[in-house]
């Protein structure tokens, strides 16, 4: 009976060593295979005459309602969550619904939960965004003004009115800004505007230059804006490269912002 079980047992002993490392493949594999998610930001502008259609990896975003079509003449604020489990090669595509052509296309990075892509097309072509190196002392705000109506440059401002006194507090954020060109300042958080709070109070003005007349079609609705869509950078921030592209002719969607603007 001895040698049964001795016989009996190494031959187990055998099969559980064996047994082992597929055991941790397998745990292994799990992990690897575990899902993923990464959060998707399309900014820009389509000045085209046909719609796009987004599309990442084999994902389609094409809404029988439209509620996912990026429409002609129109700036772009496209945001998603896409999921993953196998890191690959994948890529962001926009194509023309007329032409099926696609018009942009950029491989997703790996290893990162959120990620940005900008896409300007007007004039006839697609434009290139070359924003300035990042300044840890310092953040960079960068605007252009897309108005062919317009020849004389810009002054865009913060202001804010006291609820009780009604006196206005005033701060340049940027003056001469020239239309159809990027025109990059160096910004600190303002007083009184840098924080979220501050910010739900302000409004941003874009006056001609060295006047108080609204700079777009002498109208105040789109001249006037809420500064907490802009995500200013607040109380201690620094470093951030934030380009704004603005079409006062795009109804209801007056600017797009060229960066990830989620915390």
């Amino acid at each position: 009976m001895k040698n049964l079980l001795t016989k009996t047992f190494f031959p187990c002993m055998a099969l559980l060593l064996i047994g082992i490392p597929f055991f941790f493949c397998a745990c292994n594999k799990d992990t690897v295979e575990v899902e993923r998610a990464m959060h998707i930001l399309i900014n820009g502008h389509n000045g085209a005459e046909h719609p796009l259609v987004v599309a990442i990896d084999t994902t389609v975003f094409d809404h029988k309602d439209g509620a996912f079509i990026i429409q002609p003449k129109s700036n772009i604020h496209f945001t998603t969550a896409f999921s993953y489990k196998v890191p690959k090669k994948r890529l962001v595509t926009l194509t023309d619904t007329v032409t099926k052509k696609v018009v942009y296309s950029a491989e997703l990075p790996e290893n990162t939960i959120r990620v940005n892509f900008n896409y300007l097309y007007f004039d006839g072509k697609v434009q290139q965004v070359v924003p300035p190196a990042a300044d840890p002392n310092v953040n960079k705000l960068g605007f252009y003004i897309y108005d062919k109506s317009i020849d004389f440059p810009v002054d865009i401002s913060l202001q804010q009115v006291n609820a009780t006194t009604g006196d206005v507090r005033k701060e340049y954020i940027a003056k001469n800004v020239l239309p159809a060109k990027w025109v990059y300042v160096d910004y600190l958080p303002l007083k009184d505007f840098d924080k979220e709070v501050d910010l739900r109070s302000a409004t941003v003005h874009f006056t001609k230059a060295n006047t108080d007349e609204w700079a777009f079609e002498g109208d105040e609705a789109k001249s006037k804006l809420p500064a907490v869509g802009f995500f200013f950078p607040k109380l201690n921030d620094k470093g951030k490269v934030q380009p704004y592209f603005i079409a006062p002719k795009v109804p209801n969607q007056i600017f797009s912002r060229l960066f990830f603007y989620l915390d």
